[in-house]
């Protein structure tokens, strides 16, 4: 099994899992924005599970960890805020896919998300040495959007209403970042 590292940011640390992010996510619940910016459902109001719901959480999250993938969880000041993490990855290639999601709204649009992404980033091609990250997204998902592009992803395309969301047809749109757009935009 590997060893997942840790990825330290200026505000924040990409971890493994623990228990105690439970009772975070207990705390934090389900929101309408982040469950609609995923491709879930509506939510009328923020729904709070029981225990036992985000116990099957962690327990997803620490296998992810310990499969093929690298997961970590967003820690800021000791909280579980989010998670993200580089799936399918391929050594043939050198490729593989980001995700990310901010659970806590507190914490949208505050520049969350491009820290771990670019601490993701830097991780994917200068330990990983990967040739290629992509990810998909939402077409309306605009605040992620503007987010990857700060971080370097470019738009390879649009699969056109590829999502039925309740009830409606939405694109998601495909984007990447190549090694070489990587070390002209981040070269020290």
């Amino acid at each position: 099994m590997r060893i997942q590292p840790e990825l330290q940011g200026t505000r924040i640390l990409l971890r493994s899992v623990r228990e105690k992010d439970i009772d975070d996510r207990t705390a934090i619940g389900r929101h309408h924005e982040f469950v609609h910016m995923c491709g879930g459902e509506s939510l009328p109001a923020p729904e709070y599970p029981d225990r036992a719901f985000w116990e099957r959480w962690y327990d997803r999250e620490k296998r992810r960890g310990a499969g093929g993938e690298y997961s970590w969880i967003i820690d800021l000041q000791g909280r579980c805020i989010g998670s993200c993490g580089l799936h399918h990855l391929s050594t043939e290639d050198k490729s593989g896919t980001y995700r990310i999601g901010i659970f806590d709204p507190a914490f949208h649009a505050k520049g969350i998300g491009t820290e771990a992404t670019e601490l993701v980033l830097r991780f994917g091609f200068e330990t990983l040495h990967l040739h290629r990250i992509d990810l998909k997204v939402l077409d309306y998902n605009g605040r992620a959007i503007r987010c990857y592009e700060k971080c370097g992803f470019q738009k390879d395309g649009i699969l056109r209403e590829s999502a039925l969301i309740e009830g409606k047809y939405y694109s998601d749109v495909i984007m990447s970042i190549l090694e070489d757009e990587y070390w002209n935009l981040y070269r020290k």
